[in-house]
């Protein structure tokens, strides 16, 4: 059956395509397409589009895109497609993360990754799919961290997005967890998430902000821009128990300096990168 659907295309210079992905990742879109100029087109220039069921969605991710430089934002267009359900198939597929997690799209069958822990996601419209390198970044230092924690706790997920780091964390034995977030759409993403993992009735849901992070939370991820990484600093460092670990994503590798520096000078830190993205683990100090 045929259905309508948004497309917003943008033009953007080669060497801004980086920057360009990943604004269209932070306002939300992760299923982009990316065409090739044609022939006798303006060389080193590529075309990116982004589609949505809703306008109002696209229209945000225009005023983002419009601020990268080296872009040109296209007109909003109202396509047809044959069938959107069977299109949004084309953008999403599983993939394994780290030496334990598959990210599976609700179609996708789990028994084709035996020894993985399955993390179901429906695409929507809040970020954290598993396919960008931000979030597989957290994912990854999940799995890495889990032997160091301390032993009692709350899990705290900050800009909960799509739930994923959450629902992870839970099949991944942690508890107490968290989501927050302060965009309701998303918290109710996260719940039918979170639902498709059965995970719906362990994890606590809050549309909230970093103040809802609970005090002696043993671990706390969040996958959010550098600017909010810097202000909300101060709030999280007190909310996290001594031997606690904050992981923070979302970061463009030089970006984690300015994000190390808002954090206490004594507390252990590391990088951790793919490609030009980032994430910043930080240990409170036991004493």
């Amino acid at each position: 059956m045929n259905e309508q659907i948004w497309r917003l295309s943008v033009r953007s210079a080669g060497t801004s395509l980086d920057v360009l992905s990943g604004a269209l990742y932070l306002a939300g879109y992760e299923g982009i397409e990316i065409v090739d100029s044609p022939e006798g087109a303006e060389k080193g220039r590529i075309t990116v589009r982004a589609y949505a069921v809703a306008r109002h969605g696209l229209e945000e991710l225009a005023r983002v895109a419009a601020q990268v430089p080296g872009c040109e934002v296209g007109s909003l267009e109202e396509i047809e497609v044959e069938d959107w359900a069977e299109t949004w198939k084309k953008f999403f597929q599983p993939i394994e993360v780290g030496t334990s997690l598959v990210v599976l799209p609700p179609w996708a069958s789990a028994t084709r990754f035996p020894g993985r822990v399955p993390i179901v996601i429906s695409p929507g419209h809040a970020f954290g799919t598993g396919t960008h390198a931000s979030t597989r970044l957290v994912l990854e230092a999940l799995e890495d961290v889990l032997p160091r924690l301390p032993a009692r706790g709350n899990v705290a997920d900050l800009g909960t997005g799509s739930g994923i780091l959450a629902i992870a964390a839970l099949k991944l034995g942690l508890a107490p967890v968290i989501a927050i977030d302060i965009d309701p759409g998303a918290i109710e993403e996260a719940r039918q998430n979170a639902r498709a993992n059965n995970a719906h009735l362990s994890l606590r849901f809050v549309e909230g902000d970093k103040h809802d992070v609970p005090e002696a939370t043993r671990l706390v991820m969040a996958n959010l821009s550098a600017p909010v990484h810097r202000t909300i600093a101060p709030v999280l460092a007190s909310r996290l128990a001594p031997g606690g670990i904050a992981l923070l994503a979302g970061l463009l590798a030089d970006e984690t300096d300015g994000v190390r520096k808002a954090w206490p000078d004594s507390w252990k830190s590391a990088v951790r990168r793919i490609d030009e993205w980032a994430l910043v683990e930080l240990t409170r100090p036991t004493v």
